[in-house]
């Protein structure tokens, strides 16, 4: 059974979809990547519907799913574009508080997808949840990821070839995308706005400061329960090999699969950042990784 469930909050509601076999069985919350997605997961007109896509899977093994619309975004109110790192932690621990008074609810297991990855630990620290389940996630500070990421798409620029690679070189390219990167950090750092423009577009500030004190390491170190950590090695957002680098005080079953990229589904040709778009274009009917949903599931048949 599938149903409409809002969960309230101090600013309004938060909207979600409630997925129940109707009795008390293992719950599953789905906390989104960063960016304006909703329940689905889908961004704006593209529709890649990959929270519904695992919503779905999860639920065909056996265990209740919610899923929810950020803040801001979708049938939830708020501004999405003042929502700071901490707003979504806040908004996470509401929501697995509300579904643990859901009669259907049993044990409860957070995962987290990309940043919902990063979000999740301190989620189960503060909720007690039974088990953590992170994909595509990384073990760093989130301020080295930022600048990692724009050293990454600098580098593949630097290496374009031909008369187009010629010419981002002879520009200075590769260099103005670092320096953009490390302007607009220092930019968010000397504010205390939510959010600035900046070369026309809104920038959520308050986001930016929140994750550039942030380390999802110094939450992890404190937990006890079990935890899953599952990464793509077609995945060029986020480093893969953060899966095996992780500890806890508790169980951590860590793998990387083969030929997944960050949305979760098969890529068997090379890719880049530079692509990207066009690739996760190309993901939209693309079921989830086999090997993704045999891993979840055989994880889960054992708590």
């Amino acid at each position: 059974m599938e149903r409409q469930l809002n969960v309230t909050t101090n600013y309004g509601q938060l909207a979600g979809t409630w997925m129940t076999h109707g009795e008390p069985r293992k719950t599953v919350v789905l906390l989104s990547g960063s960016g304006p997605s909703d329940r689905d997961g889908n961004v704006g007109p593209s529709r890649f519907g990959t929270y519904k896509k695992l919503a779905e899977a999860l639920f065909q093994m056996g265990v209740n799913v919610y899923r929810y619309d950020k803040q801001g975004i979708g049938e939830s109110d708020g501004d999405f574009n003042k929502v700071g790192l901490h707003d979504l932690v806040a908004d996470a621990l509401t929501v697995v508080n509300a579904i643990k008074q859901e009669p259907d609810a049993g044990d409860m297991y957070v995962l987290g997808h990309s940043e919902g990855a990063v979000i999740a630990p301190a989620v189960q620290l503060e909720t007690d949840a039974a088990g953590l389940i992170l994909l595509a996630g990384f073990n760093d500070s989130s301020k080295k990821m930022f600048l990692l990421q724009a050293d990454a798409l600098a580098s593949e620029v630097g290496s374009v070839k031909g008369l187009k690679g010629m010419f981002y070189r002879l520009t200075g390219v590769p260099k103005k995308i670092r320096q953009r990167q490390d302007d607009l950090l220092e930019r968010s750092l000397r504010t205390n706005v939510a959010a600035f423009k900046y070369r026309g577009q809104v920038v959520n500030a308050k986001w930016i400061r929140e994750h550039a004190s942030y380390d999802v390491r110094e939450r992890l170190e404190h937990v006890r329960v079990p935890l899953l950590a599952l990464s793509g090695d077609r995945d060029v957002q986020v480093p893969p090999e953060h899966v095996h680098s992780i500890r806890t005080k508790g169980d951590v079953d860590s793998h990387i699969i083969h030929d997944m990229n960050h949305l979760l589904v098969e890529r068997t040709i090379p890719h880049a950042l530079l692509t990207l778009h066009k690739e996760y274009r190309d993901a939209i009917e693309a079921p989830l990784h086999p090997e993704l949903i045999r891993r979840l599931n055989d994880w889960l048949i054992k708590r």
